[in-house]
């Protein structure tokens, strides 16, 4: 799994979205990447705004599957 979010001293995470720029509309835990035993990949919203898979938004609490080549959208 693979986690998204903004680092702080107290909570790491695999991918700072942070280093991108200004991101205080980022969680500090906004998302997990997890691979399935059937090879689909999938996105959890763990943050309260949305995450935008290829234009949908996926609210908070939510999963959305992975497509190939799918445009992930934060903050």
């Amino acid at each position: 799994q693979i986690t998204l979010g903004r680092a702080t001293k107290d909570n790491q995470i695999d991918v700072d979205l942070a280093l991108e720029g200004p991101a205080w509309k980022i969680s500090r835990k906004q998302g997990v990447i997890k691979l399935k035993n059937n090879g689909d990949f999938f996105i959890a919203n763990e943050g309260r705004r949305p995450i935008y898979i290829d234009g949908r938004p996926v609210l908070g609490g939510n999963k959305w599957k992975l497509n190939n080549n799918s445009v992930v959208e934060v903050g």
